[in-house]
């Protein structure tokens, strides 16, 4: 038994938004204030269709409910948050984003969804127990039907037989292409003898990290072709990608700081190696933070397409100067304008809102499908670019926060409100419930709570639905697909609830005190 707690926590952290595989996805408590505005009154379920129109699906107005224009303006929340807070005061001084980031890396809370330093050596028993987890979740997914092909065939016997193969950190340890930590293991020792230098490239384009030993794509039992329940997330274009080992005939084991999995051996575009310098350039920065989809100008001639959010480093020398990995090798540019941003910049409310909304619009995609985002990569994405790291799955994020406050299953709305308000005074809050994750924006002018964040769906009720009636009956599934403002108010009267009563945790950067 005393092993159930940490065997969970694992398992959420090596797939991403574990609980909307099994559910539905994307400091202790502190005393409610009295001096906290009263919450608006609860508002009515969106307008619902006639009985006899139900569809199951369909797609969300581009309007959404109760979201009017001026809420997705960054305007609009630069002048709504000056009103309880200090728009350019640090949430975290300097050092205390260093801390934190330094406590994402292996901590015990996060397990093996926290950060992983590249140039560390690895821990070869740590590394093997999680893989073995995670396989060993998808064979009895794949065993019991849960995880099936599009066509709702089982996945193939040849592939399920990859599961049943035992990762033992003896096996790892074989042909890995980094140094690993003794734990005393035989088989393990003789590795760190002869242990080369770890091989880190730079991903020239995305590259899909599977969460397990296949590149074939399997679904749950809905078979939504969006949901590919094998991508565990993407290595995107000037991130940093470590090759660990071959695994079969065209498979490599590989990781990026926040996820480990496999990728396609023959198709992965990456750069040569990089050298000693350059690879503290590109892990420790400073960088630019790359505002745009554009083509960067290279000091040698020609240029090289950079998308928007990329984070290049900065190059020794001249101002403005920056690395750009390349399929010939590391080669400098010139970054300078408005379309690039210092990396880190201190950690204000106004820095976090412009960065939020600098994501406006873009896609959703789970596990990163298609270059788009989901809601945590939104979250991991949007803070790197301010310097602060966070991991990159709903249940760990909601784990990384300067303090976390568990918000009871039983807490009534009122409540839940005033909590939200407390703490968006003290610092950036993030929501998180099973399998999804935003961030609070705080009231509108009218008082209604919003958040923006990156998410797939929602439920609307249609008519004649009666409360606690299963999911699915007279209810519509409508596709947003994007990064947006809601409410808290979205599926109300549905079998998911509205947002604001599924909310599990608040998740604070800032002081606790």
């Amino acid at each position: 038994m005393p092993l159930v707690r940490p065997l969970i926590r694992l398992l959420r952290s090596t797939l991403p938004g574990l609980g909307s595989l099994v559910l539905a996805c994307g400091g202790p408590p502190v005393e409610l204030l009295s001096a906290s505005p009263a919450p608006p009154p609860v508002l009515a379920p969106d307008p619902a269709a006639p009985v006899e129109l139900c569809p199951a699906d369909g797609i969300a107005p581009s309007q959404l409910p109760r979201t009017q224009p001026e809420h997705e303006t960054l305007g609009y929340w630069l002048v709504r948050t000056a009103e309880v807070a200090d728009l350019d005061r640090p949430v975290l001084a300097a050092a205390e984003v260093s801390g934190h980031n330094a406590a994402m890396l292996r901590s015990r809370a996060l397990g093996f969804g926290g950060r992983a330093d590249l140039r560390a050596p690895i821990d070869v028993v740590a590394l093997a127990g999680g893989l073995q987890a995670r396989v060993g979740f998808l064979r009895e997914r794949f065993s019991g039907g849960k995880f099936v092909q599009l066509d709702g065939t089982p996945v193939p016997a040849d592939l399920q037989a990859r599961y049943a193969v035992e990762i033992t950190p003896e096996a790892l340890a074989r042909d890995l292409r980094a140094p690993v930590l003794g734990a005393g293991t035989e088989g393990v020792a003789d590795a760190i003898t002869d242990a080369p230098e770890p091989e880190l490239r730079v991903a020239l384009d995305l590259i899909p990290i599977h969460c397990g030993p296949q590149i074939e794509p399997y679904y749950s039992g809905s078979r939504d072709p969006d949901f590919d329940r094998n991508l565990c997330s993407m290595a995107r274009p000037q991130e940093v990608v470590q090759v660990l080992r071959p695994w079969g005939n065209d498979l490599l084991l590989a990781r990026t700081s926040y996820v480990v999995g496999w990728i396609d051996g023959r198709s992965a575009r990456l750069s040569p190696p990089l050298a000693p310098a350059e690879l503290r350039a590109f892990l420790d920065g400073p960088h630019r933070r790359v505002g745009e989809d554009l083509s960067l100008p290279l000091e040698a001639g020609g240029s090289h397409p950079l998308p928007f959010a990329s984070l290049i480093p900065a190059a020794p020398g001249a101002a403005g100067s920056v690395w750009v990995a390349t399929a010939e090798g590391v080669r400098t540019g010139l970054a300078e304008g408005p379309a690039f941003a210092e990396v880190p910049r201190p950690l204000t409310r106004r820095a976090v809102l412009t960065e939020a909304f600098a994501y406006l619009g873009q896609p959703y995609g789970w596990g990163d499908r298609a270059g788009g985002r989901d809601c945590s990569r939104y979250l991991m994405d949007l803070f790197a670019g301010l310097g602060v790291k966070l991991p990159r799955h709903t249940s760990d994020q909601a784990q990384a926060g300067s303090y976390v406050v568990e918000v009871p299953t039983e807490l009534a709305e009122p409540a839940r409100l005033v909590l939200l308000d407390d703490h968006n005074r003290r610092g950036i809050v993030l929501l998180h419930f099973p399998g999804h994750i935003m961030l609070y924006l705080g009231r509108d002018a009218g008082g209604t709570p919003m958040a923006i964040h990156s998410f797939a769906e929602y439920l609307v009720p249609c008519a004649g639905r009666a409360e606690g009636a299963p999911a699915g009956e007279r209810e519509t599934l409508l596709k947003v697909n994007g990064v947006h403002v809601t409410d808290l108010e979205l599926g109300r009267g549905t079998s998911r609830t509205a947002f604001i009563q599924r909310i599990t945790k608040i998740t604070v950067l800032g002081p606790a005190r």
